[in-house]
């Protein structure tokens, strides 16, 4: 597993898990989860329906007991503490807003279960209501609200509480995809502009390579890969990490790696191309096979000369200004990424030429799945 370097200061811990894990009915959702979060990061746990990641944020909110392994909240033991000990915020996507509230009770409500004075209740919601946006709610209740009213509410009655730690589990998931965009974006720019330290759930990817400064990859219960989010995307783990991150999908093709002038890799249909550097400079000196990965942006439509292929197109799906070309080849498809205006001049049954950018191409283990250094 990659792994973020540790802040130097004890003082820069936001959360840590070593060796967690937890099961149910014998079942384990969590598998010696091991990952260090720095305060003031936003770190997103992403992963299909099912992975572990609410799990996770119920373990870290104190909701649910980790049967081992030990959890650190600002560098200090956990594990023993009550969820009202925790200091730590947790929005759900069904944002569980008091329905007999306004917005400002509902926002108040932490503060004045605390005993906050009037006066600072006031200033308080206030405040973070005029940072969120949401002013124009405070008089009004849950079932008057839009969707990104309520979402902005919720928002507003976890920030104002000013915890250690805010954990997001798909908050933003019951929103259109416009509203997504715009609370996503209002959600980095008040984790930089006041420093919170934010852990999110989601299985949206785009969504995590929006806002966060560091990926967990989850998979059934272990983290495959902690890293930036570009990092991610270029150095994937594995071809499961390779396939989830990136639409459309990455291309799989079953390919063997020759040693011989330089090092040359063999590609299903029988293409030779130049091995890329990951195997030119890996020490490799026999030959093998693997799976080779090809993001659909790398490819290209060319001219006949300069092809590694020739395709039928078999379909063009619009994509505003890109389009995606699916190509079949004799034994096997690929999916191309191409501007609008490219794909206007093609036609479905048309045989195009396709080349590829040699050096992007990514080798994994055909056993194993992990990608080959």
């Amino acid at each position: 597993m990659n792994a973020l370097p540790r802040a130097a200061l004890a003082d820069s811990a936001g959360l840590e898990f070593r060796g967690a894990t937890k099961s149910y009915g014998g079942k384990r959702a969590l598998n010696d989860i091991s990952i260090f979060v720095p305060r003031g990061s936003f770190t997103v746990i992403l992963g299909a329906a099912g992975a572990g990641k609410t799990t996770m944020l119920r373990s870290i909110a104190g909701l649910e007991k980790l049967d081992a392994g030990e959890l650190l909240i600002g560098g200090e033991p956990a594990n023993h503490l009550e969820p009202k000990d925790r200091d730590v915020a947790m929005i759900f996507d069904n944002l569980a807003l008091y329905p007999n509230k306004t917005g400002f009770e509902n926002i108040a409500h932490p503060l004045r279960v605390s005993g906050r004075e009037r006066t600072a209740i006031e200033t308080a919601v206030q405040g973070i209501a005029s940072k969120l946006k949401c002013v124009h709610v405070l008089g009004r209740l849950p079932r008057t609200m839009s969707g990104g009213e309520r979402q902005r509410v919720a928002l507003g009655r976890a920030l104002v509480r000013e915890p250690r730690l805010f954990l997001l589990d798909e908050p933003l998931s019951s929103l259109d995809a416009m509203l997504r965009i715009e609370l996503r974006t209002e959600l980095r720019r008040l984790q930089r502009e006041f420093g919170y330290t934010f852990v999110m759930a989601t299985p949206d990817y785009t969504e995590a390579m929006a806002v966060a400064d560091s990926i967990a990859f989850l998979r059934e219960g272990e983290i495959i890969q902690i890293a930036e989010p570009q990092t991610l995307y270029d150095e994937p783990a594995d071809w499961d990490v390779a396939r989830f991150i990136g639409e459309p999908e990455i291309n799989l093709l079953p390919a063997s790696y020759s040693p011989d002038e330089g090092g040359r890799v063999m590609l299903g249909d029988g293409i030779v191309c130049q091995a890329p550097p990951a195997l030119r400079q890996g020490g490799y000196r026999t030959s093998f096979q693997f799976m080779a990965g090809i993001r659909p942006e790398h490819l290209r439509l060319g001219t006949p000369e300069l092809s590694a292929w020739c395709g039928e197109v078999t379909d063009i799906e619009p994509l505003g200004t890109k389009a995606a070309i699916t190509t079949a080849l004799p034994r096997s498809e690929v999916r191309i990424l191409v501007a609008a205006t490219v794909a206007r001049d093609l036609k479905v049954g048309q045989f195009t030429s396709i080349s590829f950018d040699q050096d992007k191409l990514i080798a994994f283990d055909r056993t194993t799945k992990a990608r080959l250094l």
